[in-house]
């Protein structure tokens, strides 16, 4: 395909000619996102699946808090969260009771009120079989749907997911990740695409000569003439209504105030883009920084900051998407937990089980799946919290009652 940055496309024509032919044999070249000359918009299929994926190895012990286990601050003198009803502390350092035995962190806060309404759903000791404790294996592992990161195939698991389910009706914009690069769980999808912002879909061009097409078009709309006129016009109509979407311009329901943070952004993006009916069915989003080797910090510090910024996020989301939220289910993720006992520099090193999230059209206000324990003898030969639930069943059990083709995709 043609350079579009390249300024001789723009202008190897002149505006006369290029309206005289219609312009279509230049609309291709000029989008920056070229799949969108095909666009024909509709519906997606009626349930929409957010993966927001923390990579570094989130700290499970500290987003979901065994409180009441002694175990867990004879391990973590200095990083715990305190108990609930710990009068020594302030309410906001203590952790958010949720039953009598896990609590959250005081920075997740804000999804308690998710929790308790039922459309939020927590699952502890989670994890793969993957004992390299590897970022890079562990979340190979993950994204491909594998039991370790040297196993299975090598596409993701999102990937074959949407070629499974693939149609006639798909969109371009049925799968979207905001990210610097292609995650790896759509590795092998049809045409997925990869942006920072949907501001990134646009005309590569001069303001007026987008005009002048805009005005030919409208004088005679797709359906009215050739197969390439109508191309050329429901490319217009598409990029029009993704130009409506323009995050400056977008107002959040219920009062929702997302964070100024990329991960804030990213959130508002998709509650827009589900809301305009753009066919949008899997959207991935990305956190990073959560590698906690050093000064992790309790209440306060590194993690709780990153915590802070997902609860926020999170609730936004939800609180936006109002009864839309039922059409939909956010997976919050991550490839490893931490360490049981915390390490010298006042940090914690690299595990195998953390918590996964699950938002929206879920069994919520519950934690579900098994316990292990983290009293020693109940720890792996590591010092590990055992991942007694593999990430592939808990996700199966999230989202195969509204996309039953999750079953069996797993490698």
């Amino acid at each position: 395909m043609p350079d579009t940055s390249c300024d001789s496309y723009k202008f190897a024509m002149s505006r006369r000619s290029a309206l005289k032919m219609g312009a279509i044999g230049l609309v291709p070249w000029l989008l920056s996102a070229s799949a969108l000359s095909q666009v024909k918009l509709s519906k997606n299929r009626g349930h929409t699946l957010v993966v927001l994926f923390l990579r570094g190895g989130s700290d499970g012990l500290n987003m979901l808090v065994p409180y009441a286990d002694d175990a867990y601050y004879r391990a973590r003198p200095s990083l715990a969260i305190a108990k609930p009803n710990d009068a020594t502390k302030k309410e906001g350092a203590r952790a958010v009771k949720v039953n009598d035995y896990f609590g959250l962190h005081p920075s997740l806060a804000p999804l308690k009120h998710w929790y308790d309404e039922g459309s939020l759903a927590l699952v502890h000791a989670v994890g793969s079989q993957d004992m390299t404790r590897s970022h890079f294996e562990a979340m190979s592992a993950m994204e491909r749907g594998a039991a370790t990161g040297h196993a299975g195939d090598p596409s993701g698991w999102l990937a074959r997911y949407l070629i499974k389910t693939a149609s006639a009706e798909d969109t371009p914009l049925r799968s979207v990740a905001w990210a610097e690069r292609m995650p790896d769980s759509l590795r092998g999808a049809p045409a997925p695409v990869v942006v920072q912002s949907i501001t990134d879909f646009h005309l590569a061009t001069d303001d007026e000569f987008i005009e002048d097409l805009k005005r030919q078009y409208q004088s005679s709309p797709a359906g009215t003439g050739s197969l390439m006129h109508s191309a050329g016009a429901n490319t217009l109509d598409a990029l029009s209504k993704i130009e409506s979407l323009d995050p400056k311009n977008y107002k959040a329901s219920g009062g929702a105030l997302y964070p100024t943070t990329p991960l804030g952004n990213g959130f508002r993006e998709v509650a827009c883009m589900m809301k305009s009916d753009l066919g949008l069915e899997i959207a991935c989003l990305e956190d990073t920084g959560w590698d906690s080797h050093f000064a992790q910090g309790s209440d306060t510090g590194i993690h709780a900051n990153g915590l802070s910024n997902v609860a926020k996020t999170v609730d936004a989301f939800m609180r936006d998407l109002g009864p839309k939220a039922t059409e939909m289910t956010l997976i919050v993720m991550t490839e490893f937990g931490r360490r049981v006992q915390e390490n010298a520099s006042l940090g914690t090193d690299h595990g195998r089980a953390s918590v996964m999230m699950a938002f929206g059209d879920v069994p919520g206000g519950k934690i579900l799946g098994d316990w292990p324990g983290i009293a020693p003898h109940q720890l792996d030969a590591d010092g590990d919290l055992k991942p007694v639930n593999d990430y592939r069943k808990v996700l199966t059990d999230f989202l195969s009652p509204k996309m039953p083709e999750i079953v069996g995709i797993w490698s």
